[in-house]
């Protein structure tokens, strides 16, 4: 039986390995490079196309980009208070790249939504989409918008 040991990043866990040489961590073959450690199983994710997102975030709003992210959560769980505002967004030919929801931990089925949207934060159509919304939610949170970076795997692991 393998005891798990929850750690607060890959870093703070490779470090974790000079204390411990009984122990491993998941990290990637980059990071196992980087502390000269060595890699003892790899490619053990589910799914081949596995991905990590990172953000930068910073104090000042950025200038925009291709896509936008935030929050919002509606007053009631009523029929319709979360494909009104999808709606919303697709007539205005809006495209949602990612939507989660999360339990709000006030009430059983209460919600927050987050989405990702392809749309700067200041193009006219998301700013007439979001006036149109905001009158119905308890909750409206604009994380910012960004452009997003595509990695390259083959430059990653060299």
């Amino acid at each position: 039986s393998v005891q798990l040991v929850p750690t607060n990043s890959t870093t703070e866990a490779l470090q974790f390995l000079d204390k411990d040489h009984n122990a491993a961590a998941i990290a990637s073959e980059r990071a196992a490079k980087l502390y000269t450690l060595p890699v003892l199983a790899s490619t053990i994710n589910d799914y081949p196309d596995n991905f990590t997102r990172f953000w930068v975030l910073s104090l000042k709003p950025s200038p925009g980009g291709s896509h936008t992210s935030l929050a919002f959560s509606p007053p009631a769980n009523i029929p319709g208070s979360l494909s009104k505002p999808l709606q919303v967004f697709a007539s205005r030919g809006i495209n949602l790249s990612r939507i989660e929801s999360r339990p709000t931990k006030r009430l059983l089925g209460e919600y927050i939504f987050f989405i990702e949207l392809e749309s700067d934060l200041y193009a006219p159509l998301f700013k007439a989409a979001l006036e149109e919304i905001i009158p119905d939610q308890e909750i409206l949170k604009i994380f910012g918008s960004y452009t997003l970076i595509t990695v390259d795997n083959s430059t990653v692991n060299s």
